[in-house]
């Protein structure tokens, strides 16, 4: 566990880093505006057709939403992050302003719906692009992690502030000002967050050829990936249900008045602020799998109590508790992704989440109310609240299992590449996916580590002790800690070009061919700077 001061100073680096700062401001501004837009078009249904409208409006919203999430991300692959992000802003901006005016002109609702439809389709980019972007800004795993946490820390406040400023701003104007003040807000934001200027991030021949489709397939081939997905996409469907119940338990049950939906979401908000203060011990811990099962066990039973709740704050007490467990969930499941899944498909695979919340979300929202008039409110409180809870119990074995397919790479091999001219310009959500695939070697003195002619299969970058390149018999040099040998035969598809022999005891970290090129070559920063390395060393090998 780290010290207080470690934590401070990594939440300190996250907040004096430019870019850091101003794309967590930007969505510091994002999230109330979409907490806030989604209370305001479910009044608007309710207001125009009850319940069975809020159902209805929904699903039309978020299904159109869900199926082109995973094509919208693409961009967050396709063109650089922190650009597609800007993009995204000021698409939500223009949607905004166009459900706004059709709204205060009192178009038909199918004018409405429409915008608000575009509306959602431009925020699915969003969420997907900002966790991808975090990996290239963070200089470290643990400040990756700070900046997770305060982002979980932003939704928490979002789901405090969002509602209770619908509910101001709809009791004031109507839901139009809520939809107004969300595009112009966002539209400055998206022109702010043009001023981010991200690193070079690893880009390998799978996102340049495997389309939007490319997510699913690394989810295939990430059996862990796959269970926090079924966990995030459960969630959103216990938030979706949420949503509407809140709806129903203040108007039908409790009888809170016009701004009581607004209570009882900013209630989970306030706790999520509690919850994300708390995440920030998890900064710096390499196993995450158990917080993230208390998060779906503290999100799920406080809600399944609320069936139980005799008055309002009583019910407020328990939703606050339930967005505690909400902070330390989003926190692990987002870290646990970034560290499982390839860089160069991140985007795309937040995409598919997107796309699979957006969908559950609409689920949640529909079901919700169908439960509620067959099974009564209480009944449905208690089904939305354990279903998850018991599901991780039963495979909460696979779920440990995952920290295991996210591991950290050793700091010290971190260091190692970070000082190569190769590998120094790449991102550190790079350097640590390379690192990780490092293998140790020891080599006795004397011992050939690579003989000239041969076929090369593996990079190697010298930790400890010296070795001699010779060729035909002449030695051309002595590397020691730090240097690399081994780069020419695996670029140019020949022959070992010398020999490599231990002169005395010698460590040494070794990469295999494949994914050795996929490093090198998918940087263009890492790439110039290969060129300058192999002209130096091929210059010194014909002298």
């Amino acid at each position: 566990m780290w010290a207080r001061s470690d934590i401070g100073r990594n939440i300190a680096a996250v907040v004096q880093d430019r870019s850091l700062r101003l794309v967590l401001f930007a969505f510091a501004i994002f999230r109330p505006t979409e907490s806030a837009q989604w209370i305001a078009i479910l009044v608007y249904a309710y207001r125009q057709g009850g319940t069975g409208a809020m159902g209805i409006a929904a699903v039309a919203l978020l299904v159109p939403a869900a199926l082109l999430a995973p094509f919208v991300a693409q961009i967050g692959d396709r063109m650089p992050r922190e650009r597609a992000l800007a993009l995204s802003y000021v698409a939500q901006g223009l949607a905004a302003g166009l459900t706004a005016i059709a709204l205060t002109a009192d178009l038909p609702a199918g004018f409405v719906y429409a915008g608000a439809v575009v509306l959602n389709i431009a925020i699915t980019a969003t969420r997907p692009t900002h966790l991808s972007v975090l990996p290239e800004l963070a200089d470290t795993p643990a400040q990756l992690t700070a900046a997770n946490a305060l982002t979980s820390s932003l939704e928490g406040f979002a789901v405090f502030i969002g509602p209770l400023v619908a509910g101001v701003m709809i009791a004031l104007r109507g839901p139009w000002l809520v939809f107004a003040v969300m595009a112009v807000s966002l539209t400055l934001m998206g022109i702010a967050v043009l001023a981010v200027h991200a690193r070079t991030r690893l880009v390998t021949t799978t996102s340049a050829t495997g389309g939007a489709l490319e997510g699913f397939r690394e989810l295939r081939r990430r059996p862990g990936a796959r269970l926090l997905l079924g966990f995030v996409t459960g969630q959103t469907a216990v938030i979706g249900a949420l949503d509407v119940l809140t709806v129903i338990l203040a108007y039908g049950v409790l009888s809170m008045g016009p701004a009581g939906p607004g209570v009882l979401s900013a209630a989970v908000g306030v706790g999520g602020l509690l919850g994300a203060a708390a995440a920030m011990t998890l900064i710096g811990r390499s196993r995450l799998a158990p917080a993230f099962v208390l998060g779906v066990v503290v999100i799920g039973v406080p809600i399944a109590l609320v069936a139980l709740a005799q008055g309002p704050l009583t019910a407020i007490l328990l939703l606050g508790i339930a967005g505690i467990g909400k902070s330390f969930f989003d926190v692990t499941a987002r870290t646990l992704l970034q560290r499982t899944v390839d860089d160069d498909v991140l985007a795309r695979v937040f995409g598919v989440q997107e796309g699979l919340s957006m969908a559950a979300l609409a689920v949640g929202s529909a079901v919700a109310p169908i439960l509620v008039v067959t099974l009564g409110v209480d009944t449905t409180f208690v089904l939305a609240g354990l279903a998850l809870p018991v599901v991780a119990l039963l495979v909460i074995r696979r779920i440990g299992s995952v920290d295991d397919d996210a591991r950290l790479a050793d700091p010290a091999d971190v260091a190692l590449l970070r000082g190569t001219p190769i590998f120094g310009p790449l991102g550190p959500a790079n350097i640590e996916r390379v690192a990780r695939n490092l293998v140790p070697i020891e080599a006795d003195p004397g011992m050939i580590v690579i003989r000239e002619g041969e076929a090369g299969d593996r990079f190697y970058v010298i930790e400890e002790g010296e070795v001699e390149v010779s060729r035909h018999g002449e030695s051309l040099a002595k590397l020691g800690p730090g240097d690399f040998f081994g780069e020419i035969a695996l670029l140019r598809d020949v022959p070992r070009t010398a020999t490599v022999t231990a002169s005395g005891f010698a460590s040494l970290r070794s990469l295999d061919r494949a994914q050795f090129l996929a490093a090198v070559t998918g940087s263009p920063a890492g790439a110039v700077a290969l060129a300058d390395v192999m002209d130096r060393r091929i210059a010194e090998h014909d002298d």
